[in-house]
């Protein structure tokens, strides 16, 4: 032993200071990230929001004028129409929130009740409960709330947990069925969650931050099990909707949850506070987006706050790669995610539509069903569609064009027509694209046909005109400009903006079609309301065009292919008697020409 005591005493004895790297510790250790991607501030969303899960307390004491103001701020600035509060409770405390909430400020609050799992051991507490549901009903609460101590806290008289299917709670189910009242319904919790806290486990800091979180050992339930009690309420009870919480309660494995919504109608999901988990699996999670876009909500789980609304719009509508959505909620997982880029049909069924359908509450009104132009023009983007070629007839009929969207054209500021004197504000456009071009639809109302010019390449925008800005590769400073009248007259030109200094030049010969060689844009007008003729009364013109793709070979990232960008703009001018009017989609300054303030055009 003595030996061994001098031997160990020669080994060089190792030491580390206290500020040595080799010690740190897991939860010290903040990576900050050397990967260099855009970032896009979205700072308002496409369409209005209804966020379908939110938590803002109850009764009145709680929810004081200086408090809901302070709630009304943050969802006007992020876009928000309405958030539903799912902390109603029950008897005086829901009747109040509803006065300060729902009642006080019409359609911005949506309120939820609660039922009462004290008693459940008596023998009347589902017909109690089933009647006071009814009751909160009839105040004027829009849905019930089932957070998650069902299935995995709630214990009856003999300590046993209460599961998600007990017999008991099939009146209350039933009563939201009969007064068509969905269940926001949260149980178990992330698969993190459930697991050891150890080496493994990819919610460690989170876990360690919020110890009480975790619901792994014998004293709890398995996971698989709470949801298997959730799906067998969902199935045994077909006339109540269920919006299970957090993606379905199940966000780490979307095809389960998508075998569910195929397997169970009445059943839906909302994604609040699981942006986390989605945005890791950008691929599947945005497939599945748009398989069951009728079946997903909008939620985020967090009190209003601006700036988390904004990193649900980041992931929803952009394709901004590996960023940190802490601010949406809290740090969850160790990981950055990557933005959907969701198609706009999809985004508006998401945003509030569904929600609309399932809380029984009015559509958007058209004024309001899309957002104000927005500040920042580089958040203006437009999803191009593919298509097979067909004719172009000037009226939109085709087939085709029901695959995509109208994109709203908005008013420029200046002087122009007053509101009250226009017929419609309606100016908008829509895009496809084929192997060989790219369709443009143009429409827009109008009170008179202003157009005198009789020939191709004259000032068109001196009159009635649309105008299509494309710039291809917005690392060269030229672009094509294509302007056309109610009349089918056009304008094209290729364009040079130098710093500011622009270059403009035609870039064909209008004398090839009488030589034998077709034209090279396919373009067709047509007129509602009125006669196709200068001056006449009418109520909209509509232009439909093809641009080929060999027309802009002087401009380079031609022709586009699945994934291609291009910037581009989209401009209508209206010259009504004497007075000028303007619309574009992408706001620019006083010229039409400031490229670096263009859209973004995408091709799928």
């Amino acid at each position: 032993m003595r030996l061994l005591a001098c031997v160990l005493s020669l080994l060089p004895i190792m030491t580390f200071a206290a500020d040595d790297i080799r010690e740190l510790k897991l939860r010290d250790w903040e990576p900050k990230s050397m990967l260099v991607t855009k970032t896009t501030i979205v700072e308002k969303p496409r369409f209005p929001v209804i966020d379908i899960h939110n938590h803002l307390g109850g009764g009145r004491q709680t929810l004081t004028p200086e408090r809901v103001q302070r709630y009304l701020t943050e969802m006007d600035e992020a876009g928000v129409r309405t958030v539903v509060n799912l902390d109603g409770g029950w008897g005086d405390r829901l009747q109040e929130t509803i006065e300060v909430l729902d009642k006080a400020h019409p359609g911005r609050f949506a309120t939820f009740a609660l039922v009462n799992f004290a008693g459940i051991d008596d023998a009347d507490w589902s017909e109690r409960e089933a009647s006071r549901l009814a009751e909160s009903f009839r105040q004027g609460a829009k849905g019930l709330k089932i957070d998650k101590r069902l299935g995995l806290i709630y214990r009856d008289k003999e300590g046993k947990i209460l599961p998600v299917d007990e017999p008991r709670l099939d009146p209350i189910w039933e009563t939201c069925g009969k007064h068509q009242k969905p269940v926001v319904i949260h149980v178990s919790d992330p698969a993190a969650f459930f697991t050891p806290l150890d080496r493994f486990n990819e919610r460690w800091h989170e876990l360690n931050e919020h110890p009480n979180w975790l619901f792994f050992g014998d004293k709890f339930p398995k996971r698989e099990e709470i949801l298997a009690q959730l799906h067998r309420v969902i199935e045994r009870h077909p006339k109540t909707t269920f919006v299970n919480t957090h993606f379905g309660n199940n966000a780490e494995d979307l095809a389960a949850v998508g075998e569910k919504l195929d397997k169970y109608p009445n059943m839906l999901v909302d994604f609040d506070a699981r942006i986390s988990e989605l945005g890791r699996a950008p691929y599947s999670a945005r497939r599945f987006f748009v398989k069951y876009q009728d079946r997903i909500l909008f939620g985020t789980d967090t009190t209003p706050r601006r700036d988390a609304f904004r990193i649900y719009y980041r992931f929803l509508e952009t394709d901004d790669e590996y960023f940190n959505c802490a601010a949406s909620h809290h740090l969850q997982g160790f990981w950055m995610v990557y933005g959907l880029y969701l198609p706009d049909d999809v985004l508006e069924k998401i945003y509030h539509k569904n929600a609309e359908r399932v809380l029984g509450l009015k559509p958007a009104s058209d004024t309001n069903a899309k957002a104000a132009a927005p500040s920042d023009p580089a958040g203006q983007v437009l999803r191009v569609r593919s298509t097979v070629d067909f004719e172009v007839t000037g009226d939109g009929q085709n087939e085709a064009w029901s695959k995509t969207e109208w994109q709203s054209l908005y008013r420029r500021n200046g002087a122009g027509l007053p509101l009250a004197e226009e017929t419609s504000n309606r100016s908008r456009v829509k895009l496809l694209y084929s192997a060989t071009g790219l369709y443009v639809l143009l429409d827009g109302a109008d009170k008179k046909l202003t157009a005198t010019f009789d020939r191709d390449g004259a000032h068109l925008w001196e009159e009635d005109c649309f105008e299509v800005f494309l710039w291809p590769d917005e690392k060269q400073p030229n672009y094509f400009e294509y302007e056309i009248s109610p009349l089918g007259f056009e304008l094209p030109l290729l364009m040079s903006n130098q710093n500011g200094k622009l270059f403009r030049w035609q870039p064909w010969s209008f004398d090839e079609e009488r030589q034998g060689i077709p034209r090279q844009v396919r373009k067709a007008t047509s007129i509602t309301g009125g006669p196709k003729q200068s001056g006449a009364d009418i109520s909209g013109w509509t232009a439909e065009v093809f641009l080929p793709y060999h027309l802009l070979q002087p401009l380079n990232n031609v022709s586009p292919k699945s994934g291609t960008t291009w910037r581009a703009n989209f401009y209508r001018m209206d010259h009504d008697n004497g007075r000028t009017s303007a619309w574009s989609w992408a706001p620019v300054g006083r010229s039409f020409h400031e490229i670096q303030k263009f859209g973004t055009l995408t091709f799928e």
